[in-house]
């Protein structure tokens, strides 16, 4: 068994990640390449949007933490397959997050079948329900001892981990593979990085260049090769992971987010999304909806089967209409299309919340006017209040993905 520590500053884009958001079937409903096996503070039957707010709910304790985001992903051996059921699994995650420190904060589990090993991956809040910062003093080092330790204990198989290898017993062009492994690594896992330009910059103050590989006669890039003290590798001599092709794809992903909005990324695009209420967004439904177009979407489940989205440049955010609010009629702003006697309404808000303290209450104003509360029934309460739609039947746009 072995764990790999990532740190990030977006829930949406994680739990988008470990929940496969991009391979939902087409009538929207999720793959069969994950199962939720357990989660604290998350309902089981939440869907994604459900569980990004409650993350989301910890974070507004610290906004000023940048990577709030706790993602650890859980390795067994192919040889163990037959010994990691489903309580088996979890029984082990819930130990290895009690010696990590991971306590009193929302957590998900999430097991996938994508691969011929057995293996999940653990979202949680580095910010726990007290507003305290989960530490992350020696993390890797604690990790490892933990892994070893469990893996014992379950009589399980040790795979050997290039990021384990103590390089100080390595000599010659042995140890400089590993370094360059360990450099390659470092910003692999950097969720901060999002170009080739600073992938590179980050690998060259780690005393590592990149060499590129063309097609023959033009500039297209077919592979590459990392070079330190004066030694050459092929990338695939240093992890297979780490083709030009699967560097491209990931960084990708590292995309920041805009610092006051999880709908846009920060150079002002659009982050897009893929479904709604069961019906799966078509291509140029995408297309559009990210060039800043009023998309319409049919055959809903729920209350409303038709709405209409738009992204609002000015809130940051994605909102729904009853009607088009670029109609010629009704083109007096967004105000003035709502599906609640004209107030529009974001996709991830809830109806009006008739609890006292206002529907744009923080966590930390509602726990100021509770303090005597207990934290998980503060916390309960504070959900149920957000969640309007559980108290007054309003309008929900919880589907969202």
């Amino acid at each position: 068994m072995m764990a790999k520590i990532v740190k990030g500053n977006s829930f949406r884009n994680c739990v988008n990640y470990v929940t496969r958001a991009s391979k939902d079937n087409p009538d929207g409903t999720p793959s069969d390449e994950w199962k939720l096996i357990a989660s604290s503070d998350i309902l089981a039957a939440a869907d994604r949007e459900e569980i990004i707010r409650t993350f989301e709910d910890n974070r507004s304790l610290r906004p000023e933490i940048k990577k709030p985001v706790g993602h650890y992903s859980l390795d067994f051996h192919a040889n163990d397959k037959d010994k990691i059921d489903d309580k088996t699994m979890v029984e082990i995650a819930d130990k290895y997050m009690e010696a990590m420190g991971i306590t009193d904060t929302p957590y998900i589990i999430v097991r996938h079948f994508d691969k011929e090993h057995p293996h999940c991956h653990i979202v949680f809040s580095r910010i726990n329900d007290h507003a305290e910062m989960i530490s992350d003093r020696n993390d890797f080092a604690r990790n490892r001892k933990v892994c070893i330790d469990l893996t014992k204990e379950y009589g399980l198989y040790i795979a050997n981990d290039k990021s384990h290898t103590n390089t100080q017993r390595l000599k010659g062009t042995e140890k400089i593979r590993y370094e360059i492994f360990n450099a390659v690594n470092a910003a692999w896992h950097d969720s901060g990085i999002h170009t080739f330009e600073q992938f590179e910059a980050k690998l060259k103050a780690s005393g590592v260049s990149v060499e590129y590989k063309y097609r023959r006669g033009t500039k297209e890039i077919q592979g590459l090769s990392f070079i330190r003290k004066g030694k050459r590798f092929p990338a695939s001599k240093i992890d297979r992971r780490f083709s030009f092709g699967n560097i491209k794809a990931h960084l990708a992903k590292n995309k920041p987010l805009h610092p006051q909005s999880s709908w846009m990324y920060a150079d002002g695009s659009i982050v897009p999304f893929y479904s709604y209420k069961g019906v799966k967004l078509s291509a140029s439904q995408i297309r559009d909806y990210t060039s800043g177009k009023t998309i319409r979407i049919d055959g809903c489940n729920g209350e409303y089967p038709n709405v209409f989205v738009k992204f609002n440049p000015h809130g940051l955010k994605p909102e729904l209409f009853s009607s088009n609010p670029d109609a010629p009629a009704q083109s007096q702003g967004y105000s003035n299309f709502g599906l609640y006697g004209g107030t529009s309404q974001s996709p991830t808000e809830d109806g009006p919340c008739t609890v006292s303290g206002g529907e744009s209450e923080t966590w930390p104003e509602f726990r100021r006017r509770h303090p005597d509360m207990p934290i998980k029934q503060a916390l309960a309460a504070f959900r149920a209040k957000k969640r309007g739609k559980n108290l007054n039947g309003g309008f929900s746009m919880g589907g969202l993905h």
